[in-house]
């Protein structure tokens, strides 16, 4: 079990929001950065910092959207009622913690937004965000921004360090542009799953051409756990190229090209939302091999 009580990063902001709490706190908060850095964790010691006690805890946090459970407008309109009915007083806060708020559709955005502008008594809302720009810009203006950074190498060890991870099959030092700076990553990455994902992906890219067979193979390799092994695939993709576009920024060919994939990425998932995951795949692959920028 990994160690739950320590918060590895962004003390910073934790202090912070323990000093704006004292003053004239915003009744919405939006904590915004990539997925796996402490986020929640500084939201849910922030919060604990407000109600030591375990009972009004209970009474007064309510939290809805995490990665097992996925919020409905219904689960969003319920939690509102929950929230009139408490009990909160003046001197301690209710709070309200939507977690992968860049997740939610429209109707719930809209629920989301009539809280936000008529929010319960006394009640505090923060919004955990992994993707700001898919955050409604009328939710985005009425709440205060607080930005989290990628977790640096140092912290990462530590996080390691502390909750016994073995990395000696995965190179932190060599694979840190990967993970991001996100303890989530690190954890999808440094596994044996992980580890062996990237390893079938680098021996079909290698290849230098589309091989069916062998693409078939790896599919059924991923195809277990689709969408997460989809994301290995895609952040290693994204990392490649990145490294390979800053490396070779002024080579217009060569940027030129890694500018034209992500293009064609983007138009393809944006004019196939309900997309066949096998064909996902073998568009992405087969247009990352065509380009002919691999190392």
């Amino acid at each position: 079990m990994f160690e739950k009580n320590k918060l590895f990063a962004h003390t910073d902001k934790l202090e912070l929001l323990k000093r704006i709490y004292k003053n004239n706190i915003p009744h919405a908060l939006i904590f915004n950065g990539i997925k796996g850095i402490g986020k929640h964790k500084t939201a849910i010691d922030f919060i604990k910092s407000i109600h030591s006690n375990s009972n009004t805890l209970k009474q007064n946090f309510f939290e809805i959207n995490s990665d097992e459970n996925v919020a409905l407008i219904d689960d969003i309109r319920n939690l509102i009622v929950q929230t009139y009915l408490t009990n909160s007083d003046n001197e301690k806060k209710c709070f309200i913690l939507i977690d992968n708020a860049d997740h939610l559709n429209s109707n719930s955005y809209n629920a989301l937004l009539k809280t936000i502008e008529e929010p319960p008594k006394n009640t505090i809302i923060i919004i955990i965000c992994h993707n700001f720009n898919k955050i409604p810009k009328t939710i985005i203006s009425r709440c205060m921004k607080i930005d989290f950074r990628p977790l640096k190498i140092d912290e990462i060890r530590n996080f390691c360090d502390v909750n016994k991870i073995n990395l000696e099959s995965f190179n932190l030092d060599e694979n840190f542009n990967l993970i991001g700076g996100s303890i989530e990553k690190l954890l999808i990455f440094s596994n044996s799953n992980g580890i062996q994902i990237l390893g079938e992906l680098e021996k079909l890219i290698n290849l230098k051409e589309f091989n069916v067979t062998k693409f078939e193979i790896f599919f059924n390799l991923i195809s277990k756990d689709y969408d997460k092994n989809f994301k290995i695939i895609s952040s290693y993709i994204h990392c490649k190229l990145k490294k390979k576009f800053l490396e070779n920024f002024n080579n217009r060919r060569i940027s030129g090209e890694i500018l034209k994939f992500f293009s064609r990425i983007n138009l393809f998932t944006g004019h196939n939302i309900n997309i066949d995951k096998k064909k996902e795949l073998h568009f992405l692959l087969t247009e990352y091999i065509d380009t002919n920028i691999y190392e």
